[in-house]
């Protein structure tokens, strides 16, 4: 099915999770509300993701509001000069803002007593008291009270409630804070990621007070992080603690009373609590946070803090969404926690994390999220967390096909690690993806091509499709700029860009007045009013029937502001891609019987681009897959290199709903009536040409072209849909009615005897040509394959 991971953006969440008086944004859910009734009207069903990136905007990344650090007791405004949080916007030169730094704002001041306070509040700051309630209890309380008042207004909506809403992720990519380390004087054991300014727990309280510190600085390499010598921070007497006068400020703005033991203003809670002395600027209890301060034992995250917060998330969502599925994400690379076996009682299992839960974990290639750069070798970095390798050194894979079976080894390892902690239970990759912003930005430059990008794409793909794993492509965002990426701390890994509407790689013209799609004519041109492009007729198994110019105006109006582009007939961008989005997400899977999306608003005069325009390294995710299998899917694959799709299935026979022999409609051995339906992308498949004519003019045609693709099968019969980019498939060969179900006029068949056991296979090699070859040895004019062709690759 069509699938969206649909954030709570930073500038949402603050105005739902809101403040105890428990006013939420009732235009932003009437918003939400029409988001997705679109997304019903285009087929998509989606979850809700409360994202939030090191806690808050505020701290460096994005989610809760402004006020919970007010809670607290921290100043935002000191954060830059006590290092108590790397802020982009407050960043001295923002441009230049380091590659991926705001990662390490978990482990800086603001962001990990922060997540300390949320998950175990009530054991290490037990006198965190405000309004006869521990910040704990506080801060969960409302955050669950936010996405309950988010719940109750789906539900009140007519066809929303599961018929689009599914379920709820628990809490994006959340941390355990300083919850777990040993010794506050060194880094916690979970502290993989270190870069620049890089202060310990008890420097980061230090410098929070105002005291000046040493700290190590670290840089990061090919072979992970690497430290480059210290540096001084002097925040100067400043500290990241608000003001008495400030605090009572806050206070009365927010009507909140505060117990008479709660930490003084203008102090380190920490320190209040016992863990370090002010006057002294000495530890007292280095191990503080890896133990119950009361009981002496040793504190357990997940059984203590992480997995009673879910299960108490998922019983309020329950309340309301019954049928709610619970998308339950652990902290990122970390092991998912222990599930006890679903229970037995149907009224208990009901509302327990233990029934209808996805694992939904995210995985990213490190190297190239952090270097944003493609390289010839890659490291198995899960392999190394989890003890596999003695280091870095001997983690390292070299050669495309060794990365890729690195990439699938690590996601196997997920997938695994998914299955024996939380059961047989489905696994959904929340995020995956790349930055297209690699090798400092060169793909952008007038002659840049993303065909590193399709490299990188291509191999987290082949590690997705190796194991069967469900998934969320990060990200799609509506205002990305070449400039500024994702809007946010530097990231750029959206599929689609603003800056790219402009360079359609399919105005492909030859120096004669005849169409070639051969790589030695190519020549690209800008969109302009000199150039013609199909409307939308809205329909997907239509052929265009006449074509309008696409003014410069047009697209100026596009490039302006975030657009929503009607879908002409002939795109070639999977009907069942599922879309993680943001104003930073897209995954894969869809109803055979759906067709592309449709603008009601549309006509034959419309001036739409096609909706390709815009999108990055397309080639490279737009795939093949299986939508629907009359069976248990066994093996797939699919290479770009030689555009070729493999798939098998053993196949299960169920006698039909509603049959008399089966009144239960449980599954028994039974006739398979329905097909096996692979959607082949036009891109790849059936051919070029097709894909390519479809967009210009003199190519416009009524008539349906016959596909330029083998298809060999081990059994059963099938043939090409209307639309050109689904193949049905029936592996029992006497199923031949004048339908969807058996052949009709102008459809190709092949016949072969059933299988012995049952599995049948089936092979798609679809059509080499310039804009979706990986043949770098390619020869042609005008300087060679890739300054004539990827740039097709930028958007085909």
């Amino acid at each position: 099915m069509c699938f969206t991971r649909l954030t709570m953006s930073p500038h949402i969440l603050p105005p739902i999770f809101t403040h105890h008086r428990g006013k939420y944004d009732v235009d932003y859910f009437e918003y939400l509300v029409k988001v997705f009734h679109k997304c019903k009207q285009y087929g998509f069903k989606c979850f809700i993701d409360p994202h939030q990136d090191v806690w808050s905007r505020f701290s460096g990344g994005s989610g809760a509001p402004l006020w919970t650090l007010y809670l607290a007791g921290l100043d935002p405004s000191c954060f830059p000069q006590t290092n108590a949080a790397l802020v982009h916007n407050l960043y001295e030169d923002p441009e230049n803002f380091p590659k991926m730094v705001w990662a390490t704002n978990y482990n800086k001041l603001a962001a990990a007593t922060m997540f300390t306070l949320f998950f175990a509040g009530s054991t290490f700051a037990p006198d965190c008291i405000v309004d006869q309630m521990n910040i704990q209890d506080y801060l969960q309380t409302h955050y669950i009270k936010s996405y309950m008042a988010l719940a109750e207004y789906i539900t009140a909506q007519n066809g929303i409630e599961d018929d689009v809403v599914i379920g709820y992720d628990t809490l994006n990519e959340p941390s355990a804070g300083w919850v777990g380390t040993e010794d506050v004087t060194k880094f916690p054991h979970h502290q993989e990621l270190k870069k620049d300014s890089t202060p310990t727990p008890l420097q980061a309280m230090l410098l929070g007070q105002g005291f000046k510190q040493t700290v190590e600085f670290w840089v990061t390499t090919f072979f992970g992080p690497k430290r480059k010598g210290s540096k001084t921070i002097d925040p100067e007497g400043v500290t990241a603690w608000l003001s008495k006068e400030k605090r009572d400020e806050k206070d009365k703005r927010f009507g909140w009373k505060r117990s008479s033991n709660f930490p003084e203003a203008d102090k380190c809670i920490w320190a209040h609590h016992g863990v370090w002395d002010i006057s002294t600027q000495q530890v007292l209890e280095p191990e503080y946070f890896s133990k119950d301060p009361q009981t002496g034992e040793k504190y357990d995250f997940d059984t203590r803090s992480f997995l009673p917060f879910c299960r108490r998330y998922a019983q309020a969502i329950r309340t309301i969404h019954k049928a709610a599925i619970i998308f339950l994400e652990p902290p990122v690379n970390e092991l998912p926690p222990s599930l006890p076996p679903p229970h037995d009682d149907d009224d208990v299992a009901h509302f327990d994390i233990t029934s209808r839960v996805v694992y939904a974990p995210h995985w990213y290639d490190g190297l190239t999220l952090l270097n944003k750069r493609w390289n010839f070798f890659n490291v198995d970095y899960l392999g190394v967390k989890r003890g596999r390798y003695p280091n870095y050194a001997a983690a390292v894979k070299i050669g495309e096909k060794a990365i890729k079976e690195c990439f699938r080894t690590q996601l196997a390892y997920i997938k695994e690690e998914g299955q024996e902690a939380i059961g047989m239970h489905p696994t959904l990759i929340g995020e995956i993806g790349i930055p297209y912003d690699m090798n400092d930005g060169k793909s952008y430059k007038p002659n840049g091509n993303y065909k590193d990008q399709i490299k990188a794409m291509d191999a987290n793909m082949y590690a997705l499709e190796s194991n069967h794993l469900n998934f969320t492509l990060w990200n799609y965002c509506p205002d990305n700029s070449h400039k500024w990426g994702d809007q946010w701390n530097g990231e750029d890994l959206s599929l689609w860009c603003k800056d790219d509407l402009d360079r359609d790689p399919r105005r492909l013209t030859k120096k004669s007045s005849q169409a070639s799609f051969s790589s030695d004519s190519f020549s690209l041109h800008k969109v302009g009013s000199d150039n013609t492009m199909a409307p939308s007729s809205g329909v997907q198994d239509q052929a265009p029937t006449a074509t309008a110019p696409m003014s410069s105006s047009v697209l100026s109006n596009l490039k302006e502001s975030p657009v929503h582009l009607s879908v002409p007939q002939l795109s070639s961008a999977s009907p069942s891609s599922s879309f993680s989005s943001s104003s930073k997400s897209l995954s894969s899977s869809a109803s055979s019987d759906q067709r592309l999306l449709q603008d009601s608003g549309s006509t034959p005069d419309s001036k739409f681009p096609h909706p390709d325009l815009g999108g990055r390294a397309v080639l490279a995710f737009c795939r093949p897959f299986a939508q629907k299998v009359a069976g248990i899917p066994l093996e797939l694959s699919f290479s770009l290199k030689t555009v070729t799709f493999k798939f098998s299935f053993r196949r299960t026979r169920m006698v039909e709903p509603g049959d008399a022999s089966n009144p239960l409609n449980s599954p028994r051995p039974g006739k398979i009536t329905q097909p096996t339906v692979i959607y082949l992308p036009r891109m790849h498949f059936p051919c070029a040409e097709e894909y390519l004519s479809s967009l210009e003019p003199a190519a416009a045609q009524q008539s349906k072209k016959d596909a330029a693709c083998s298809v060999t099968v081990s059994g059963g019969h099938w043939k090409w849909g209307d639309d050109g980019q689904h193949l049905y498939w029936w592996t029992d060969d006497d199923d031949n009615d004048e339908s969807e179900d058996g052949p009709s006029e102008g459809s190709k068949w092949r016949n072969a005897e059933d299988d012995d056991n049952d599995v049948f296979e089936i092979t798609v090699v679809g059509k080499k040509w310039s804009g979706n070859s990986l043949d770098s040895n390619r020869s042609g004019s005008g300087g060679g394959f890739w300054s004539a062709i990827s740039q097709c690759c930028r958007i085909s």
